[in-house]
């Protein structure tokens, strides 16, 4: 029997994203069937509310993304362009404690801003280095948000 430890976190898929929760502006409604068949062949398991749709008047959804702290390197790239291509945008990355260890999010409205901190283009190129490895990838990510220094300090996550 397989131990517990070398089991994939998702079950029988291919990635290390179990979930992936999507806030999307209103012009991307049209899109859907199109965004769930992509997710779908990216192996990434896509649930009824997976994605959302802000309301035609209701402006534009965040601009942040989270990523949970055993997301591989190259699923966490692939996430990050996803939401460049469906939310135009990333200005803010959420703080890794706050969420499952394999959980993704698009334009969420979940966390407050103290929970979300700022990133430069220049940082999210960093992010998008294909040479990094996951272990590289999730020490820059947790630098970025200042998660080192917030444990040091004591914070509380919940």
């Amino acid at each position: 029997a397989e131990s517990e430890a070398n089991k994939p976190p998702c079950g029988e898929r291919k990635t290390t994203v179990c979930t992936i929760e999507l806030w999307l502006g209103h012009k991307q409604k049209k899109n859907n069937r199109d965004i769930r068949k992509f997710l779908k062949s990216k192996d990434l398991k896509v649930l009824r509310h997976t994605i959302q749709y802000w309301k035609p008047k209701g402006g534009h959804p965040p601009t942040n993304i989270a990523i949970g702290s055993r997301v591989s390197a190259e699923d966490a790239r692939l996430v990050i362009d996803i939401a460049f291509k469906y939310n135009d945008n990333i200005e803010r990355l959420i703080l890794r404690p706050l969420n499952p260890p394999n959980y993704v999010a698009i334009g969420t409205s979940a966390w407050d801003l103290q929970s979300e901190i700022l990133v430069s283009k220049e940082d999210l190129q960093r992010l998008r280095d294909p040479k990094l490895t996951t272990e590289e990838f999730q020490a820059l990510y947790a630098e970025l948000t200042h998660e080192v220094e917030n444990v040091k300090k004591g914070a509380k996550f919940y």
